[in-house]
């Protein structure tokens, strides 16, 4: 894979962003990627614990807009954005426990990916945001829903918003973070201290609790993600998306026109 690396070891699958040097934005092959490497550990039966991490010290920008902008052009239905989603969509869905873990950067898709994810634990170094909304479009992957269910619906509603920045203590507060640690070293520790105590347990009582979770947790993903993709169809052929894109771009302030 490009984009993704997979590891597995003493039943810890851990899939692993790996554009570094992109800060781990997520390109198109990311998109392609990220539905097999889930598949992959959903079907090897030695994986207990799925954890998904990053290569360098941000765990993800979200979208890379130099190789995703020129696309966006092309979408005309929902339809269109649902092979974006199917990875997520496998994520929240898959029936092992996951954990993510979280350093720096954890930008729009980043944010969606985690949320994806049954528990987040984070190093000091974490910063978070809902960016979507500065670029034109609706956050479609699925956090608006999942996010939903870790903090108020005033406090996700702000954010999503205004698409502001929050450092980790404030993630951790909101309980958007469940675990919060003083470096990235510490954290490795802590994530791997989980996995083994959640391996520890009977497996058949793990699946079925994780089971009930999932089944908790889609009730209104789906559906979500259709409104979702429908509203970005029409949002993605509006001049305030490409405004937004190309001032981000040029680095200099956009001018919006609502149309």
């Amino acid at each position: 894979m490009e984009t993704l690396q997979l590891e597995i070891h003493d039943g810890i699958g851990e899939l692993i962003l790996n554009r570094p040097a992109k800060l781990n934005a997520m390109n198109a092959k990311f998109f392609e990627e990220l539905p097999i490497a889930i598949e992959i550990l959903e079907a090897e039966s030695v994986v207990q614990v799925i954890v998904i991490r990053a290569n360098g010290p941000h765990f993800s920008a979200g979208l890379d807009l130099y190789d995703m902008a020129p696309g966006s052009q092309k979408i005309q239905a929902a339809k269109d954005i649902e092979p974006l989603q199917r990875g997520f969509l496998a994520l929240a869905t898959t029936s092992k426990p996951t954990l993510a873990a979280i350093n720096g950067y954890c930008i729009g898709g980043g944010l969606d990916l985690v949320a994806a994810c049954d528990i987040r634990m984070a190093s000091q170094s974490a910063i978070f945001s809902l960016r979507e909304v500065r670029i034109g479009i609706v956050a479609d992957l699925g956090s608006l829903a999942l996010l939903a269910d870790v903090m108020s619906l005033p406090t996700l509603t702000e954010i999503a918003l205004t698409g502001r920045d929050l450092d980790a203590n404030e993630a951790q507060r909101i309980g958007l973070v469940q675990t919060l640690c003083a470096t990235p070293e510490e954290l490795t520790q802590a994530v791997t201290t989980l996995a083994r105590q959640i391996q520890a347990n009977p497996p058949l009582a793990v699946q079925a609790t994780k089971s009930l979770l999932v089944q908790q947790r889609t009730q209104h993903l789906l559906q979500h993600l259709q409104l979702a993709a429908s509203n970005n169809v029409a949002l993605m052929q509006s001049q305030d998306m490409r405004e937004a894109i190309n001032a981000l771009i040029e680095k200099r302030q956009p001018h919006y026109h609502g149309n």
